[in-house]
């Protein structure tokens, strides 16, 4: 490394992490949300918060409060497996950590006494001698039931418990949730074993996974929506990763990143990230400019990895109340909405209700909607313009008239949680929806 700095100075490490799921050096504006469910998983299987789920559009930070409690509950001596629903195999690959574990806590060294202690989760447990004894008993030929019963039932006899997570959930796969919540459900809440569950995934899960009448454990999980980010956590996040890592800001710098950090964790570490490498902080404190060109770039990359992706996933319905929106200047009432949709009430309280739940807008006291979250009005028309000019010059190139919105009859892709799928008739279709 020195050979390839030569004698330029090292500077410190940028402290900021705009990746989604990467720990933050400092973590704000979840206090609430993670003081209950630490007193949920200390208070035992009674408790609702035992078993949990956090719910939240994308850059919302419900991976980084699930690493966290994770961390929380292996620090207190309990036995962590934590999983992912983005792929197929949810099972196989909870019993390979299962196994993991036994082998981790089987080759432990033996503690000098054997007395409890209080753990920072308010439960008492022992040292790692009953993870030693279970890790004998637990054999991977039996089913993965009997091998997480097991562990439970160890886990009682000695005061401490096990913690399931599952990050992804809105991925998995139909039939391996439903069997895992069936399975939970007789452990968890029939059995009252000491096996908490805290799971995370969009907040679309409630008009979809959660609504499927086979997940009944799943179901009656405590809720948790991911707070959004305020403007005073924003900016105490930014000063304090700033300040510990050496470095300054200067006249309205902060409020500027703040500002432009919006209501998502993720989008203040992008704000923080590129205002430290384009002051080349520490060396320079980070100015007005720096922070004012920190926050283009900023919203440029939530334009191209949320904005974009996020709108080519809407119906035709949801993306034309979006555009009426932003038209009319980001916060609009449903009457002017239903002014420039042609839909029915239904369809477009329907729209609304999901375009709020993948945090795509909000709805004020007042019963207005207003773009928020991963959008924004500028990203909206942005979209719309550019889609606008793809056909204008598709249409000259045939020599006709530029439609105002694409020849082909869009589809109406509305969510058919049952068939884990989008319709595909075209947008104002009679009757049923229909998967193929």
């Amino acid at each position: 490394m020195a050979d390839l700095l030569g004698s330029s100075p090292v500077s410190p490490p940028n402290l900021f992490t705009p990746d989604f799921g990467k720990q933050p050096h400092s973590y704000v504006g979840r206090d609430d949300l993670l003081s209950s469910l630490k007193a949920g998983l200390g208070a035992g299987p009674r408790d609702n918060r035992f078993t949990s789920l956090l719910l939240g559009p994308r850059g919302s930070g419900k991976t980084v409060a699930l690493n966290l409690i994770e961390d929380i509950a292996y620090e207190a001596g309990w036995i962590v497996l934590p999983l992912d629903a983005s792929t197929a195999g949810i099972h196989d690959r909870l019993d390979e950590f299962i196994s993991w574990a036994r082998e981790r806590h089987g080759s432990l060294p033996g503690s000098e006494t054997s007395a409890t202690v209080r753990s920072s989760i308010g439960v008492r447990l022992w040292a790692v001698e009953w993870q030693r004894e279970v890790a004998k008993v637990v054999q991977p030929k039996w089913s993965l039931r009997r091998q997480l019963t097991t562990l439970a039932e160890h886990a009682a006899a000695r005061g401490s418990a096990v913690l399931l997570t599952l990050d992804e959930m809105h991925s998995g796969i139909r039939e391996e949730l439903r069997r895992l919540s069936a399975d939970m459900q007789h452990m968890t809440k029939r059995e009252e074993l000491p096996l908490a569950f805290v799971g995370a995934g969009l907040s679309e899960m409630k008009h979809t996974l959660l609504e499927d009448k086979k997940m009944t454990f799943f179901q009656r999980c405590t809720r948790f929506d991911m707070p959004p980010l305020s403007p005073a956590d924003a900016m105490r996040c930014l000063s304090k990763t700033v300040r510990d890592a050496g470095g300054a800001f200067e006249g309205d710098a902060l409020a500027i990143l703040a500002e432009a950090s919006g209501t998502l964790p993720y989008r203040m570490q992008l704000a923080g990230y590129h205002g430290w490498l384009i002051a080349d902080a520490p060396f320079s404190p980070i100015d007005e400019q720096a922070a004012t060109m920190a926050a283009r770039e900023t919203g440029r990359v939530v334009h191209e990895r949320i904005a974009t992706p996020t709108w080519h996933s809407l119906s035709a319905t949801e993306q034309a109340v979006l555009q009426a929106v932003a038209e009319l200047g980001g916060v609009a009432a449903p009457e002017q909405v239903a002014a420039r949709v042609g839909e029915t009430p239904s369809v477009l309280a329907k729209a609304e209700r999901h375009l709020v739940d993948i945090g795509c807008a909000t709805v004020q006291p007042d019963g207005s909607i207003e773009i928020a979250g991963l959008m924004s009005a500028g990203n909206v028309n942005q979209l719309v313009s550019r889609e606008a000019r793809f056909l204008a010059c598709r249409a000259e190139h045939d020599n006709s008239e530029p439609p105002v919105r694409s020849s082909r009859r869009p589809k109406c892709n509305a969510p058919m949680p049952r068939a884990q799928a989008r319709c595909i008739l075209t947008a104002g279709h009679k009757g049923r929806h229909r998967s193929r």
